[in-house]
């Protein structure tokens, strides 16, 4: 069940045109903006891909981009405010574009797309050092992160004492002491990591496998923020009634 409200706040949009597989016109920004504000939205943060060999708009292209289209969103009064960021792919390039990164807005959320293919251990020592350097990792869509399925966090469902005894001992510790042996989920939880889920996940979107593990993630209480993911005004992920929050 989905429950739409006014005033939503979109944390994850590929709204910018011509920077990655977003838009590719400022027409065609607008009309999603449009479809955005006639949803209910009144905020959006734009986080265009950055991933090495595909799509690598600098920051400057970025925030003119962003700049523009909020004064044309003015010019026909369309009411929708507008923050910059970027979605991070999580790969071996990512600590080269970490020396200057654009967090969500005025926040500290840096937001990171994590593919299957990456290992674990990597993606905990760079979670782990994005936290150490001031910033916030915000995992885009988790649902959709075989990593993070259900069947592969059985062996820590809940919090435990023996978890909470293992947690302690972390926090006095270091990155290598930990083991193995608890699931990344607790253990990005436990860094401080947040977590942005698909409102489109929730409606069988993505197919009835990412719907569950939403479902799932949700009722662990894992979702700290929620977005569209939207990359156009018609066809893919651009259906109202499949955008609304979950409940």
């Amino acid at each position: 069940m989905v429950a739409q409200v006014p005033g939503l706040i979109d944390w994850h949009c590929h709204l910018l045109p011509g920077i990655d597989d977003g838009p590719a016109t400022v027409d065609e920004a607008i009309e999603m903006a449009k479809y955005l504000a006639k949803a209910g939205y009144n905020t959006v943060y734009c986080t265009p891909h950055l991933i090495k060999g595909s799509y690598e708009a600098d920051n400057d292209a970025v925030r003119a981009a962003l700049n523009a289209l909020q004064a044309e969103l003015k010019n026909q009064q369309t009411e929708l405010k507008l923050f910059s960021g970027r979605e991070y792919y999580l790969d071996e390039f990512l600590p080269s574009f970490l020396k200057n990164p654009i967090p969500l807005g005025e926040t500290s959320f840096l937001m990171l797309e994590i593919p299957d293919h990456i290992p674990q251990k990597y993606v905990r020592e760079i979670c782990y050092r994005i936290k150490a350097s001031g910033y916030i990792p915000m995992i885009a869509h988790p649902e959709r992160w075989a990593h993070l399925e259900p069947s592969k966090q059985k062996q820590v469902t809940g919090i435990s004492k023996r978890w909470n005894a293992f947690s302690s001992k972390l926090r006095r510790s270091n990155l290598k002491e930990y083991s193995e042996g608890f699931s990344l989920l607790n253990y990005l939880r436990d860094i401080g990591c947040v977590f942005q889920g698909n409102t489109g996940s929730f409606t069988g979107l993505y197919g009835e496998k990412i719907m569950k593990n939403a479902v799932w993630l949700k009722r662990q209480e894992i979702y700290t923020h929620y977005g569209t993911d939207l990359h156009a005004a018609v066809g893919g992920n651009a259906d109202p009634s499949r955008h609304a929050l979950p409940t």
